[in-house]
């Protein structure tokens, strides 16, 4: 660590706090030592009261409320940034401006150091200016995580990073996002529109919380760093089998069209397939490596899941 280095522990204060991203912040943070303030809605719900039970301190507001994010920055070395996609078309720009109040929060806070996370791929249009995209709702997300980032970049706290996570393994779990992106997973499917040869590229939530852990215990060596975060890179068929392998049941890859998955999941969902296509997700395991970051393989990470409950 340099000599404006950050001392053993410090204090961070973690917005989505009860969320996936934010729980594994917090529990690499917890595991490292240091102190954490989850930021949530509501003290009394069930998830923050486990997080209190946790050792947790919490502090309550909303990411629309300025004056109660910089209330919980007080007092904190570092600040964890996280907010839902802004995708909503009756709140646009609800992501960068949520992004926004947490930076100006923790720097009228005295706050030293931001890590926000945002996804893989940002700035990819770009690289591809052939491709347009054909869906608002995609417009949106690409625009806010976009935008989101500069929010960052451009906050003058002292110390920034910036985590690009790419599709969470994570979400082949129950109850994650099973019901939404893979409702026929329970039936032993694994339904997509993207070809058979595209590769989608997936982190998990432990890697990703280990990332934060290691940003805030070396602000300096993470400072202005755009980390892409990717374990695995693989093809359905190989995704099917891993996971059939893990749970002990045969998992079948299903292909259908893209207007076949309009029609069962929405536009957004098969837009996504069509970009993973075309585009996918950049992070690759190097990226982390980079910095000392270990990211794990889809098979590595199945074999440490408890598929007592398992998908199918």
């Amino acid at each position: 660590m340099t000599d404006r280095g950050r001392a053993m522990t410090s204090k961070v204060l973690i917005t989505g706090a009860t969320g996936m991203q934010g729980g594994a912040a917090i529990k690499a943070l917890l595991r490292a030592g240091h102190s954490v303030t989850g930021f949530v809605r509501d003290p009394a719900s069930a998830p923050a009261e486990a997080l209190a039970a946790q050792g947790v301190a919490l502090a309550t507001g909303n990411l629309e409320d300025p004056a109660s994010l910089e209330a919980a920055a007080a007092g904190h070395d570092a600040v964890f940034s996280v907010q839902l996609p802004g995708v909503d078309p009756a709140d646009p720009g609800a992501e960068q401006r949520q992004a926004r109040n947490i930076a100006t929060a923790a720097k009228r806070a005295g706050v030293t150091q931001i890590i926000h996370t945002s996804v893989s791929g940002t700035g990819w249009r770009e690289q591809h200016p052939g491709i347009e995209i054909t869906d608002p709702v995609m417009k949106a997300y690409w625009d806010e995580k976009e935008a989101a980032e500069e929010v960052i970049r451009q906050a003058g706290l002292e110390r920034w990073t910036i985590l690009k996570p790419a599709f969470y393994m994570d979400n082949y779990l129950l109850p994650s996002k099973i019901a939404f992106q893979f409702p026929e997973l329970p039936e032993r499917e694994l339904v997509t529109s993207a070809s058979p040869e595209a590769l989608l590229v997936m982190i998990n939530a432990d890697d990703f919380g280990a990332a934060v852990a290691a940003a805030v215990a070396d602000p300096d060596r993470f400072h202005e760093a755009e980390i892409e975060l990717g374990g695995d890179a693989l093809t359905q068929n190989e995704i099917a089998d891993i996971l059939g392998k893990a749970t002990g049941r045969e998992i079948t890859p299903v292909f259908i069209s893209t207007e076949e998955q309009v029609k069962r999941m929405g536009s957004p969902t098969a837009w996504g397939d069509t970009w993973t296509d075309r585009v996918g997700y950049p992070a690759r395991p190097h990226h982390a490596a980079a910095y000392g970051l270990t990211t794990t393989t889809l098979e590595e990470w199945a074999a440490r899941q408890d598929w007592r409950n398992p998908v199918g």
